[in-house]
């Protein structure tokens, strides 16, 4: 008796062994809701991180590179070509390095595009300055955006958040209803969204005048401050106005069954 219930438990164990694993399925749920999670997790959380905010040293590094190297290699060489091939070649090794240590590429990605559309416009127009344009068309655009959205008192910032925090279920309208119906928080977000546009107008009346007077040097080095620092604060910004009412909310559905 004894032998043969040691034969069934050696057998049992055989068998769970060649039994297939159901890693694959439970990595793709996790990589789903890891997903839903992601945009919103900065508002969510307890404590804010500037680290988090801008992707860590490798983001920082993807944003800043292409256009530090545009800068220095202009104000060294005064040389356009060189600039630019220089600048691309960075936003090209962000992509490789990416993809040997097969890491999400869609950041650098983004990035090679952004440089592309900036080199372009410099090397079109063989002006160095004009490097800085499209950046300046993307945040004049910005601002008209959001206001439109605070003016209609649909703050577009709240439907980017809510979007990827409580993504729609029962219909967009029922969906908008829920979150910009509730005064607290569509305050918060109507804030929060001023804060942006806040952060696209101070970088248009401060860099704007240097690109008429030609001065590539200085407009090259506001570019950069008030880029990833600047972004970086009004994150935190919007984190201090926005995460109290998101919390407040998510108490009073799990706890009351809906929104106060």
């Amino acid at each position: 008796m004894a032998q043969e219930s040691g034969e069934r438990r050696r057998r049992r164990v055989v068998s769970s062994t060649l039994q297939p694993a159901p890693e694959p399925q439970q990595m793709r749920q996790n990589s789903q809701e890891g997903g839903k999670k992601g945009f919103a997790s900065i508002a969510q959380s307890d404590t804010f991180s500037f680290m988090a905010a801008v992707g860590g040293w490798r983001g920082i590094f993807e944003a800043v590179g292409p256009s530090a190297v545009f800068l220095i290699l202009y104000i060294c060489t005064h040389k356009l070509s060189i600039a630019v091939v220089c600048s691309i070649g960075i936003s090209l090794f962000f992509i490789a390095w990416r993809f040997i240590m097969r890491e999400k590429m869609r950041s650098a990605i983004v990035g090679l595009i952004l440089s592309c559309i900036y080199l372009g416009a410099a090397a079109l127009s063989h002006s160095a300055r004009n490097y800085y344009l499209p950046a300046f068309i993307l945040d004049f655009c910005a601002v008209i955006v959001f206001l439109i959205t605070l003016l209609c008192r649909f703050p577009i910032l709240g439907m980017l958040v809510e979007f990827f925090h409580t993504p729609p279920k029962n219909g967009l309208r029922a969906w908008a209803k829920e979150w910009n119906g509730n005064k607290a928080l569509h305050k918060a977000y109507m804030k929060a969204t001023w804060v942006w546009v806040a952060l696209f107008s101070i970088r248009l009346i401060i860099e704007v005048p240097f690109y008429f007077a030609n001065n590539i040097d200085v407009l090259g080095i506001l570019h950069l401050v008030l880029g990833i620092p600047l972004y970086a604060v009004t994150v935190w910004l919007c984190w201090m106005i926005i995460s109290p009412q998101i919390k407040r909310v998510d108490r009073a559905r799990k706890y009351g069954g809906g929104r106060v």
